[in-house]
């Protein structure tokens, strides 16, 4: 077993024990710390990495864990932080996460990847031949059972299938072009503040969360039905049904 093999071993094993102890807010954040973490173990000099990526999109807001730029095209990276078994296929609205006796709906991630890779080419127009790989990584103890074209995987493969796509899509200029490009759009839109309130209105009338523009779906909570967002736990959102 090779040393990174076993360095991620005891790092999901730390990781797994003090998750266990935690809010879901923290969790959340830890597994996207993590995998920043494992996204270090790239070559700085064919993989350009930008965390926390917001890009602006017909007026709303898609919010990207991972954007990684490359020679080789651009991985898309979305992380969940779940346990038990997680059960869905591509083209699904909702896949079941199932602790014990108990199931939980979460919002397809896939689907929600794939919000991001269209956000993001629509920025992008100007590079109309770029390669896009959407990846969804689940942080937490998930046992994962899907049926998927694209990759659904836990983080300690994360590095294997970045890796696997070795046909180089452009030049190591146009890279760094939209690497900086990136860098620059990156949470900017002029007059935001002035559509807020127009974009809340639309948002929830189209179910998507006024704060993140994630989905919400609904849920059972203790004192009754409520729409939630798929965003969870990063944002925690919710709304009353009558």
């Amino acid at each position: 077993m090779s040393n990174e093999i076993l360095l991620y071993v005891f790092l999901f094993l730390g990781l797994a024990i003090l998750l266990k102890f935690l809010k879901p807010k923290i969790k959340g954040f830890l597994g996207e710390l993590l995998i920043r973490f494992v996204l270090l173990f790239l070559n700085k000099k064919e993989y350009k990495i930008i965390h926390d990526v917001k890009v602006f999109y017909n007026g709303l807001m898609s919010q990207i864990d991972h954007v990684v730029v490359s020679k080789y095209g651009i991985f898309v990276i979305e992380t969940k932080n779940y346990k038990g078994w997680i059960f869905g296929s591509e083209n699904a609205y909702e896949w079941t996460q199932v602790i014990f006796n108990n199931k939980y709906k979460l919002y397809n991630p896939v689907k929600q990847n794939l919000g991001h890779v269209r956000a993001l080419q629509a920025n992008l127009a100007d590079y109309p031949n770029l390669d896009y790989f959407p990846i969804v990584v689940f942080t937490g103890s998930a046992r994962l059972k899907v049926n998927c074209s694209y990759p659904v995987i836990i983080f300690y493969r994360l590095l294997k299938t970045i890796k696997s796509s070795k046909e180089i899509n452009i030049s190591e200029f146009t890279r760094d072009e939209i690497y900086n490009l990136l860098l620059k759009i990156n949470g900017n839109i002029p007059n935001i503040e002035a559509k807020k309130f127009g974009n809340t209105t639309i948002k929830q009338k189209n179910n998507l969360c006024p704060d993140c523009n994630s989905p919400l779906i609904p849920k059972q909570g203790k004192f009754g039905r409520f729409m939630g967002c798929t965003n969870f736990p990063r944002c925690r959102y919710t709304k009353r049904l009558s």
